[in-house]
């Protein structure tokens, strides 16, 4: 009872996720913590475009409870990129960083705050394919609509409620706006009745047959 009080909510609902789900670490070498970079001190920040998926691995609770049901990916969050006035920005959902007001709502952070050493131990950029202009600006545009509409964080993670987003459910919405299925409809699936039923995970995105890697770093 002590530990409920203290953890977030939505940190407990992934832990219990992650029992529902059943799954254990994966064996990916590239999510040994001694081989982390201190991205600020390595200088390392891509050229990124409007429209570009970025994952990034936390170093959070939360993190790591995902890190720990996901098999298909080394990252542990994600987010879509969106420039304005040649300024990168990473709109983004997620839990443990509310607002001003105590909120836990999407965000829009600057890159380099998105990316802070605190944060992100690694990171890699994804873009579409196909290149879409119109697809890339809509998918865009509907995430920063979601930033300024201030939609709150998805602490019941369900797909289907639209005023509540996590962070993959913002990514592959915002491209579903666009006519674009990322995922495919693959979703871990649960049993239990009092959490969603379908979960988008990280690896659901990053190994999207519509996207490319650009850029990564390790």
């Amino acid at each position: 009872m002590f530990i409920g009080k203290m953890l977030p909510s939505a940190v407990l609902m992934l832990a219990v996720i992650g029992l529902m789900l059943g799954q254990a670490p994966a064996r990916d070498g590239r999510k040994n913590p001694e081989g982390d970079v201190n991205i600020r001190k390595a200088g390392a920040l891509p050229e990124v475009c409007s429209g570009d998926i970025i994952f990034r691995r936390g170093r959070s609770l939360v993190s790591t409870v995902v890190l720990l049901n996901d098999r298909e990916s080394p990252f542990s969050h994600t987010g879509i990129v969106s420039l304005e006035g040649g300024i990168p920005y990473v709109i983004h959902a997620v839990p443990g960083e509310p607002d001003t007001n105590g909120e836990e709502r999407v965000k829009r952070d600057l890159l380099t705050e998105f990316l802070t050493p605190e944060k992100a131990a690694r990171f890699a950029v994804f873009r579409l394919k196909n290149g879409d202009p119109d697809a890339v600006f809509q998918a865009a545009a509907t995430a920063e609509g979601y930033y300024q509409n201030r939609l709150a964080f998805d602490k019941a993670f369900s797909i289907r409620s639209d005023d509540r987003l996590y962070c993959t459910e913002l990514v592959w919405k915002a491209y579903l706006s666009a006519g674009l299925n990322l995922t495919g409809n693959r979703f871990a699936r649960t049993n239990a009745s009092f959490i969603a039923d379908s979960l988008i995970l990280p690896g659901h995105i990053l190994k999207s047959s519509l996207l490319y890697e650009v850029y990564s770093h390790y």
